[in-house]
């Protein structure tokens, strides 16, 4: 029996402010794609348990989260034969 795993979402995280470097350099796998007002994060997550722990992790920074999206990549395009 083979375990299957899902595919990884890409979900943008905006917190209030800029998020300091050294903060940045602890996050793993995380891609800044905006620091001005708030700061836009992109993370690759494989599950709402995997997203949660993210979302706990950035609280014990003391950074407030204002708003969580998933970003429809390509890879999320259903590949041939699949509905």
């Amino acid at each position: 029996m083979t375990t299957e795993h899902p595919r990884q979402q890409v979900f943008e995280v905006r917190i209030e402010g800029a998020v300091p470097d050294e903060v940045l350099g602890d996050l793993a796998d995380i891609q800044v794609v905006g620091r001005e007002l708030r700061t836009s994060l992109r993370a690759r997550i494989r599950d709402q348990s995997e997203l949660h722990g993210f979302l706990a992790q950035l609280r014990t920074y003391g950074l407030e989260v204002v708003e969580v999206r998933r970003i429809v990549t390509p890879d999320d395009e259903p590949e041939a034969g699949e509905p």
